[in-house]
């Protein structure tokens, strides 16, 4: 994918090196360009070459290092041919890229030029590879992270640091307490969750599944899916993991309200018809349970004197005082002006007619409140079972039956199932 220009600088070189060097064939990927001085006062001052600068200087000629800088940009690379290397010190070498000595033979050379070559060529691909790293996993909308065994960050993508809303530089060499927390507990909580779960990957050595919940710096509390895969060293031990983690909030979100409105009237908010088989038959087990059936008196002569409006009032204002009367019981609209109440546990009659009285009681002062609502009661039949022996469908039959006694009897009163027998 890339291509990289080498410049070679011949300066002050041997006839047969400077053929040699002149002659060398490119890598794949690589071309070169050759120009050959005398003496480094030829070369011209600062000159700024496409790609790669190498330069090839021979010391049987003076030179400066000062004067070396001065004639090449600074990442210019320069491989000094010496007789003299014992008498250069440390931090003369540390001018060079390489210091090839002198006398130096055919076969040496073309040595010393296939490994520096190819040296370069590695440091290409390396880069190469690195950035199609960093631009695939900073295109990806997820958390990325790669950690040392103990647990620090040495690389990060950006929807990482946008997450924690951090630097990378911040973030690189920092552990997760460091990263995420910001109170105490926050901070002991979630370290100790990281290092569990990596030493569960450790452990396993294959990719592993978590669910982890953390608080994002301009999202408050999100969860994430995070799955975390081991990274192996030479001899085959586990040094390290790569993470990647996504915000499945909204999707979280997104599906509570979608399951909640599959379970909810519309109108009053309450359990629906469905929701309410559904719960009963999860939570019933080994329970007994009484079941208020509840229905309004003249229901259908307000909704055709005064609207549907009015109805819809109606409902709603005896949905909430459902709420309140059985604010720890299981209320659904079963549709229409029908209303269910589970009571599950132990239930003695004397406490289900003492909320049924306020609850009768409540609703005659709320209908006295608006002219439209004065028609109304409320008609109820309760079943009780002490155990599950008898099923919803039976109670639900019988609480009926005792709401039509209740119908037929008055209106605007309870009836207990037992009491008709």
């Amino acid at each position: 994918m890339y291509h990289c220009q080498l410049n070679f600088i011949l300066v002050g070189m041997q006839d047969e090196p400077a053929a040699i060097i002149k002659g060398w064939k490119p890598l794949e990927r690589f071309s070169h360009e050759v120009e050959i001085y005398n003496c480094l006062e030829d070369v011209p001052k600062g000159a700024k070459y496409p790609g790669e600068t190498i330069v090839f200087l021979d010391d049987d000629m003076s030179w400066r290092p000062a004067q070396l800088r001065e004639k090449f940009e600074e990442k210019a690379r320069i491989i000094l041919f010496t007789r003299h290397v014992e008498e250069m010190s440390a931090k003369m070498l540390d001018l060079f890229e390489a210091v090839w000595p002198l006398p130096l033979t055919e076969v040496l050379l073309r040595y010393e030029m296939t490994h520096f070559l190819a040296s370069i060529k590695k440091e290409k691909d390396a880069a190469l590879t690195q950035q199609y790293l960093d631009t695939l996993i900073d295109m990806l909308p997820d958390l990325i992270w790669f950690k040392d065994l103990p647990g620090c960050h040495l690389k990060v993508n950006t929807a990482f640091c946008e997450a924690v809303g951090k630097s990378r530089a911040s973030v690189t060499g920092k552990y997760h307490s460091e990263i995420w927390g910001t109170l105490d507990d926050e901070l002991e909580h979630g370290e100790a969750v990281c290092l569990d779960s990596e030493e569960i990957v450790a452990k396993a050595r294959r990719t592993c599944y978590f669910e982890e919940e953390v608080r994002h710096s301009k999202r408050g509390i999100c969860q994430l899916k995070v799955f975390k895969t081991p990274v192996y060293g030479e001899d085959d031990e586990v040094i390290g993991t790569i993470g990647v983690a996504r915000d499945v909030t909204k999707e979280m979100e997104d599906h509570a309200k979608i399951l909640h409105l599959a379970r909810t009237d519309a109108l009053t908010g309450l359990a629906n018809r469905r929701y309410f088989y559904k719960y009963v038959e999860e939570n019933r087990a080994n329970q007994g349970m009484a079941v208020c059936f509840i229905d309004l008196d003249r229901f259908k002569q307000l909704n055709d004197t005064y609207g549907h409006q009015s109805g819809d009032a109606a409902l709603l204002g005896v949905a909430e005082l459902l709420r309140r009367t059985f604010p720890k019981d299981f209320i659904t609209r079963l549709g229409g002006d029908e209303f269910v109440v589970a009571i599950l546990g132990a239930v003695t009659v004397n406490d289900v007619k003492d909320r049924l009285d306020a609850l009768t009681e409540a609703a005659r002062e709320f209908f006295l409140m608006d002219e439209c609502l004065r028609g109304l009661s409320m008609s109820i039949g309760v079943a009780i079972s002490e155990d599950e022996d008898t099923s919803l469908e039976l109670l639900l039959k019988r609480s009926d039956e005792a709401l039509y006694y209740s119908k037929t009897h008055g209106k605007g009163r309870y009836t207990f199932y037992d009491d008709m027998h």
